[in-house]
């Protein structure tokens, strides 16, 4: 798919864990740099991704590995409106508030324009149409090529068209929680990406039986599986791998076919 003139296809890094997760910042390098290396051409992160006390930690992380990298730069994706604070994460869509959450990203990232930048959270307090419109113009005064939005249902993906084209969405979509397929659908309707985050459905519970038997009869992890069938479901949605070492990264690109056999042992019932 095309996102923001870039062809992605496969998987995107997701960075979400070097903030929430023990790890050090030659550990945060090394995955996006096996990334990148396993093909990986997605980037994805958050001013929000941050450890106490270090402002925008998961972007300084990926600007040090995209720095250091060789090979084609990747599209990297962030968000704003939404930031760390102790261990409180306020949600603001002000305009002036997304202004200077992209200043502050575009700083940490050391570029001139943020390839896909994304409202985190849409803000209850704030009108959408403001929100995406203060969007829109970070694109017009170039600092942004493309905008999306994350964590919105189909009504907020249409009032937000109607301000300004939106380039992708980003919300939770796993087989173990398939209930926003229907959003992923309607974005293929809609000529918008769509980044399917979590896709191996959280930290906590055991991976599900339909999935395990597909990975034991293909001799396959069962993450692989996992991020196969969500690539089955429509062309445009990219998962977003939160990985957090080089192995577990370099395994999840590895690309997977889902025969008729598979995709019947996965079909929910």
């Amino acid at each position: 798919m095309l996102i923001a003139g870039h062809r992605i296809d496969g998987i995107g890094l997701g960075t979400a864990q070097f903030a929430f997760r023990d790890g050090t910042d030659e550990d945060c390098v090394a995955t996006v740099r096996a990334a990148l290396d396993a093909g990986v051409r997605l980037i994805d992160t958050a001013l929000a991704y941050t450890r106490p006390g270090i402002e925008s930690y998961a972007e300084q992380m990926v600007a040090r590995a995209v720095r250091g990298s060789t090979g084609d730069r990747p599209l990297i994706a962030t968000k704003g409106g939404h930031r760390r604070d102790g261990d409180t994460f306020p949600v603001d869509g002000r305009p002036e508030t997304l202004g200077a959450h992209c200043d502050i990203s575009l700083r940490t990232l050391g570029v001139d324009q943020i390839d896909l930048y994304l409202l985190h959270h849409v803000d209850p307090a704030v009108p959408l149409a403001e929100s995406v419109d203060a969007l829109g113009q970070l694109r017009r005064e170039g600092k942004v090529a493309a905008i999306g939005l994350s964590n919105v249902t189909v009504g907020q993906l249409d009032a937000a068209l109607a301000v300004a084209p939106i380039a992708a969405v980003q919300n939770r979509l796993s087989y173990g929680n398939p209930a926003d397929l229907p959003t992923a659908l309607a974005c293929a309707q809609r000529n918008v990406a769509y980044l399917a985050y979590a896709p191996f459905g959280g930290p906590s519970g055991a991976p599900p039986e339909p999935a395990l038997t597909v990975a034991d009869r293909r001799g396959v992890s069962v993450h692989r599986v996992l991020l196969a069938w969500l690539r089955a479901q429509s062309p445009n949605i990219l998962p977003l791998v939160g990985a957090s070492r080089p192995a577990s990264i370099r395994d999840s690109a590895t690309p997977l076919d889902l025969d008729d056999q598979d995709l019947a042992d996965l079909r929910h019932r």
